[in-house]
């Protein structure tokens, strides 16, 4: 049976991104010329859509997230292991004896959690979703729709 009256009076809906051509333009920013041909329509449709977005009845990205989440890691890791640092000396051993080196071992004085952090920090990666328009094509809906479409 349905109410007589509207029980949330001023729904105001939040817009967002369904037009296919300006989310190729994004993946062809962020990834390069081509890069809108290297994931399938699903894939692009769902790497870009939160749970918050139609109740996640859609599918979202929370298990590409985790995945990308390591990819992130591991290609961090392997440009500071690559990373060769010429401002650090090497370290001088006291006691006269000849310390073993080899090239494949130089990047990983780098390699710390500070450094890694620093290389991952979320501010720079928001600034570099930002920079190539993925912040446009997110499909998403804040919890509090009318307070935000205020501020807006």
């Amino acid at each position: 049976m349905a109410a007589p009256f509207k029980h949330r009076p001023n729904r105001v809906d939040w817009p967002v991104n369904n037009d296919p051509v300006k989310l190729d333009n994004a993946y062809s920013r962020l990834l390069g010329h081509g890069g809108e041909t290297l994931l399938s329509e699903d894939v692009k449709w769902l790497a870009v859509t939160h749970k918050s977005f139609d109740h996640g009845r859609r599918g979202f990205f929370d298990r590409l997230a985790y995945l990308g989440r390591r990819i992130v890691d591991l290609q961090a890791s392997l440009m500071l292991i690559n990373h060769r640092n010429e401002m650090q000396p090497p370290s001088q051993d006291t006691s006269d004896r000849e310390t073993f080196t080899h090239p494949a071992l130089e990047g990983l004085t780098q390699l710390t959690d500070a450094s890694h952090k620093a290389v991952i920090d979320v501010k720079r990666l928001s600034a570099l979703g930002q920079q190539h328009g993925v912040d446009q094509v997110l499909r998403w809906k804040p919890r509090l729709v009318r307070l935000n479409a205020m501020q807006s």
